[in-house]
């Protein structure tokens, strides 16, 4: 039997600092949002490598958006840098629902 699939959750949480540490982090965040029943939609594991973080930020930032233009809701993780808070005012605009959580996946 197949299992219906969740809404479409956006994963917001911190890419720049410790790039490789966060890239971790993020896995478990979209891990998360899968053991909820959403479908995870996680930016920064579609354009790590991809996209230079220095030199195509303006792109990947505009992918972003529209991908998250694509997605049911919201889900931010951390204490939201100046990306996060970027998707999250979209979010907000286009009236999409925001949960807000901690780095251990605690919502607050």
């Amino acid at each position: 039997m197949k299992k219906r699939a969740g809404p479409v959750v956006y994963v917001a949480s911190a890419l720049s600092g410790d790039i490789d540490g966060n890239v971790e982090k993020t896995k478990r965040y979209s891990a998360f949002v899968a053991e909820q029943g959403a479908c995870p939609l996680n930016p920064i594991l579609n354009l790590h490598g991809v996209i230079s973080e220095e030199t195509g930020r303006d792109m990947a930032m505009a992918i972003d958006i529209s991908l998250l233009r694509r997605c049911d809701g919201l889900w931010a993780f951390g204490e939201p840098t100046a990306g996060m808070r970027m998707e999250i005012e979209e979010a907000k605009r286009t009236g999409l629902p925001i949960r807000m959580f901690t780095t251990d996946c605690e919502e607050v």
